[in-house]
């Protein structure tokens, strides 16, 4: 990682008040091959619409939750029949992956994507997604997206707007195909300071509502259906040197659904007493299809809660581990809250 960052200890030790300018975004601040970026999530009620020139967020109170890691491989690593439209400049330019990483699984009656890998493409024009490959209920398949998702256009600067049309589609050995068009709106709405627990970052936002719409088709049955999905907004954070945004919110239907941002700890200058952690449970596997491992809850209530905010399912635990069956619950992306000890995880169900 091509790490630029000014720890806020540094901050509150300088005399006077620090007259900062808005940044540029543009290829060299986008991951690459061999890079890996550590986050962290969790969950806010933060008003994170609140933006504009040369403004100040202040985040520095969220309490760490799960932690990850997204590591880019080059796309040679990956399947060799994954690579078939992303690894040819000759027939495929526009479609030229300069990496890959590991995706979620998806899942729904009579179709599945496993062993998933998106690919991404970086230049001065952009950075843009152009593709997955994975496991076909089974079978090694590469996928593009034709139109690409920009996901930003360079350089990226303060009052940029841009607008992305991109779809894929998938064929579905007997059944027919799945497929999905999205419509992507950005819009650089902000810049200025960011406060993060352990790191203060001079940020660009970037606000991006994306539109999707599914379309499943059955050939048996010579009819198709589409489903549109609630509107899905990302406000993204995005630093110089930093590969990934530093700070994400991601909404869905108007409910925080995911909260990750840029955690080192041993970023932290400390001086005094010692302060305790923040409580943690852990959730495995994820994602998970039948049975879902909790650990370090105690004794409490577990709920599971959908992406729109309503409770699926809640299950009560008297002990430091538990067994969730989550065998009949929808393929999807959900927050699992662990009530009386402070905790949340995001946890996704595939099949």
């Amino acid at each position: 990682m091509k790490s630029l960052r000014t720890p806020l200890a540094l901050l509150l030790s300088a005399c006077g008040t620090a007259a900062f300018t808005q940044i540029t975004i543009t290829q060299a601040d986008m991951p690459s091959a061999g890079d890996t970026v550590r986050y962290s999530n969790t969950t806010t009620t933060a008003d994170a619409a609140t933006t504009g020139a040369d403004h100040t967020w202040d985040f520095s109170a969220l309490e760490p939750g799960t932690e990850g890691a997204d590591t880019m491989v080059t796309v040679g690593s990956t399947p060799l029949a994954y690579q078939l439209f992303f690894n040819n400049s000759l027939l495929y330019p526009e479609h030229k992956a300069n990496f890959a990483m590991r995706g979620a699984n998806i899942g729904m009656q009579g179709f599945s994507l496993s062993n998933l890998f998106d690919y991404y493409k970086n230049n001065s024009e952009g950075f843009r997604n152009v593709g997955f490959g994975a496991n076909l209920n089974g079978l090694p398949t590469s996928t593009q997206r034709n139109p690409v998702d920009w996901i930003y256009r360079f350089p990226l600067n303060f009052g940029d707007q841009d607008t992305s049309i991109s779809h894929f589609q998938v064929s579905v050995p007997l059944l027919g195909y799945f497929g999905q068009d999205q419509i992507r709106y950005n819009e650089v709405d902000g810049w200025g300071t960011l406060y993060l627990p352990t790191d203060t970052f001079e940020v660009l936002r970037v606000k991006s509502r994306i539109l999707r719409t599914d379309t499943v088709h059955i050939d048996q049955l010579n009819m198709g259906f589409s489903v549109p999905e609630p509107e899905t907004v990302e406000y993204k954070w995005i630093a110089t040197g930093m590969d990934q945004p530093v700070l994400q919110i991601t909404t869905l239907g108007g409910v925080n659904t995911v909260v990750r941002f840029h955690y080192d700890p041993e970023d932290i200058v400390t001086g005094g007493a010692a302060v305790a952690g923040p409580k943690v449970v852990r959730a495995w596997p994820n994602p998970a299809s039948t049975v879902l491992h909790v650990e370090g809850m105690g004794t409490g209530e577990l709920v599971l809660l959908s992406g729109d905010g309503r409770v699926v399912r809640t299950w009560s635990s008297k002990g430091t581990r538990a067994q969730l069956d989550v065998s009949d619950v929808a393929p999807g992306a959900y927050v699992l809250r662990a009530l009386g000890k402070g905790a949340v995880q995001h946890v996704v169900i595939a099949r």
